[in-house]
């Protein structure tokens, strides 16, 4: 029999049909299997890095596995996982398989024996096993997402299963994605048959992979900073918004700690970007190391921290804290065989005695901080309610300061240095001030540690050698000049050749200038200032080590640099009423010692005539001080003073025979002295 129009060859035709309508069903068919494969794969990858972050932030998980009801801590934890990423609902279960807690979004629900039932075989099997385990689910009628995961994960703890976390991961969009484009790849695998089957397979798990840990990066990294891992400043203040007012344990007082590593840019720009990189992690795990499991830490800058703890009952915890923090991030890091030892300054405020929100809380802690820095290496200060005016007064100096480096606008004081041999001035030591713009003056311990932090001081540095020098040119060619160099002055390794160039362009001959370092410029840049002190030297001019004896190893540099001179330091004879018979032998062994160094010796401080008597004994060669003259201007420096000393050392002691003032009375007059000279 035969129907009318068919042909046999019509049968290839209706067998291809056939055939390719059964590959089309079958391609159909596996990929849905496929699409519930991905989707598995793709809710197991989300639940493992959200398990991950509760485990690690969920305090007291072991105990909730057991039975226990969770912590306040644990609370505001399994509030802020209930809608992390795509995991809508949560369930722990012990190690028998038996469910402890329930949460989604509706809140904590108790277990009940249906539940158990329901979930008891599979988490007992993923407990058996120790491998995760996945379902996926149609939410329609349950009124959940319309595709949805189930994954059962063993949380570990020592290699031990402690816990099972089952996971209710939404998963309709990504379903609804790989559903569309594994369709389309389905019609093109059933026209190109076998040959392209395995490729948009491959190529479409790859990018299903790619994309789920694509997003998992991307969200992470949209709260995390991507150097350290730790909280970035915006998710940091808005967990700190939902902690203050709700501290752990039941007490009221969260303090914040704001941590600075002082100089991290210069160290930084020495290290390079992937030693820095890898060093500010050392520094953010020290730090995660040294709190609580529910205090958290955030990244603010580059070299930054902001550190919380939480519930605490007394201000005194916090200070405890802080000063561990401090003595554990300054001990040594080792960089590639390379020792790296920090400096940290840290400022501390608490809520709710000086904050009731985060970014107020931030800013009273970065006050603490800018004072602690002040204070100088690895200080702590707590916020008081005056930092806020002394800030005010500190950035009105600063603005004075930095006014005066723009216009040259300083002041430079000269005070007279005598020979005792002939009762002579022979120099004067140069002394800076800064106009404070309404007719005083700002004395050097106030504005130069700004300076210095600011980056002036070699600018004023310059500026205060070149009008010292300008100044000794009209003086007497017996009349010598000293100068103070600062640590900063050092740092380019150009002085020397900044101050030939200034003894040109001036004109003084180098044997009248001297250059006074202190003890603590040698401690922290020992071979480089040494070096450069010898090409100074070698210039001509004199160079003096200033303070002598208020530092601990002063000695040790007698011998490792030849100084010209040796000034003994002002303490000595600001203590000398109190302890005269032992600094008198104190002053007189380091006048010898210096002596027999062939360095000159000068006395600081000498403000009475009961102390110039006294001096006459020491042997020393010159005396500085107020007795001897108070800093003056350039233009107040009488003439006669430059020729001839005016008062003797013979008329010093007529006016101490009778009548004459007691070292007390002598120390209290001259301090009444140098209050008048400071201020007027």
């Amino acid at each position: 029999m035969q129907i009318y129009g068919w042909h046999k060859d019509n049968r290839l035709w209706v067998g291809m049909a056939f055939g390719a309508m059964a590959f089309l069903f079958g391609a159909f068919f596996l990929t849905g299997l496929a699409v519930n494969h991905w989707i598995a794969k793709d809710a197991e990858a989300h639940s493992r890095l959200w398990a991950h972050t509760l485990a690690d932030h969920l305090p007291d998980l072991k105990a909730i596995a057991n039975g226990a009801p969770p912590s306040l801590e644990s609370l505001d934890m399994i509030e802020m996982a209930e809608g992390m990423g795509k995991v809508f609902r949560f369930k722990i279960f012990d190690r028998e398989g038996t469910a402890r807690l329930i949460s989604d979004r509706n809140g904590i629900v108790s277990t009940t024996e249906e539940t158990l039932a329901e979930h008891n075989s599979k988490a007992a099997k993923v407990i058996a096993t120790g491998k995760p385990y996945t379902v996926v689910k149609d939410g329609r009628p349950e009124g959940r997402p319309a595709v949805y995961a189930s994954t059962y994960l063993p949380i570990l703890e020592n290699g031990e299963i402690i816990a099972v976390v089952e996971a209710y991961v939404d998963e309709a969009e990504t379903a609804a994605m790989f559903r569309r484009e594994l369709t389309l790849a389905g019609i093109g695998i059933s026209l190109l048959l076998l040959v392209l089957i395995v490729a948009p397979f491959v190529a479409l798990r790859h990018l299903a992979r790619a994309k789920t840990l694509s997003d998992a990066r991307a969200n992470f990294l949209a709260e995390h900073d991507s150097v350290t891992g730790l909280l970035n400043r915006a998710a940091f203040l808005q967990r700190l918004d939902k902690r203050i007012g709700r501290p752990a344990g039941g007490t009221s007082i969260l303090a914040l700690h704001h941590i600075d590593i002082d100089g991290f840019k210069g160290l930084s720009e020495e290290l390079g970007p992937d030693l820095s990189d890898a060093l500010i992690r050392l520094v953010a795990i020290r730090t995660r190391e040294m709190i609580r499991p529910y205090d958290f830490v955030g990244r603010l800058g580059s070299d930054e921290l902001l550190v919380t703890q939480c519930g605490i009952a007394t201000p005194q915890q916090a200070e405890a804290l802080a000063a561990r923090l401090i003595r554990r991030l300054s001990e040594p890091y080792i960089l590639d065989d390379r020792e790296v030892r920090l400096t940290i300054s840290l400022g501390s405020a608490m809520s709710p005695s000086d904050a009731e929100t985060a970014r107020e809380l931030v800013h009273k802690a970065g006050i603490a901080l800018l004072f602690a820095k002040g204070a100088g290496g690895n200080s702590h200060s707590a916020f008081r309610d005056t930092m806020e005016d002394d800030m005010q007064k500190r950035r009105q100096l600063e603005r004075r300061l930095r006014q005066a480096a723009r216009e040259d606008d300083f002041a430079l004081f000269f005070q007279p240095i005598m020979s005792v041999a002939d009762a002579r001035v022979v120099g004067f030591e140069a002394l800076l001030r800064l106009p404070d713009g309404q007719g005083g003056l700002i004395p050097p311990n106030d504005f130069l540690p700004l300076a210095e932090r600011l980056g002036l001081l070699p600018q004023i540095g310059e500026w205060v050698l070149r009008k010292a020098c300008e100044a000794a040119t009209n003086w007497p060619d017996t009349i010598s000049i000293a100068v103070n160099l600062s640590p900063s002055q050092f740092e380019t390794g150009k002085l020397p050749q900044l101050l030939a160039q200034i003894l040109a362009e001036t004109g003084l001959t180098p044997n009248r200038l001297e250059l006074e370092i202190t003890e603590h410029l040698l401690l922290k840049h020992s071979d480089n200032v040494l070096a450069q002190l010898k090409e100074l030297k070698a210039l001509g001019v004199s160079v003096v080590m200033d303070d002598f004896g208020s530092g601990y190893s002063s000695l040790s540099y007698l011998w490792r640099f030849p100084f010209d001179k040796i000034k003994i330091d002002r303490s000595f004879m600001a203590g000398y009423a109190e302890s005269a018979e032992a600094i008198q032998k104190i002053l007189s062994a380091t006048v010898a010692l210096g002596h027999a160094l062939n360095m000159q010796v000068t006395i600081e401080g000498v403000e009475t005539v009961f102390q110039a008597r006294a001096l006459e004994a020491v042997a020393c060669d010159r005396l500085q001080g107020y007795l001897v003259g108070k800093p003056m201007a350039d233009i107040e420096i009488p003439a006669s003073l430059l020729k001839e000393f005016l008062v003797t050392v013979n008329q010093l002691s007529d006016l101490s025979s009778p009548g004459a003032s007691t070292p007390a009375e002598a120390t209290a007059q001259s301090e009444a002295d140098r209050v008048q000279a400071v201020t007027g």
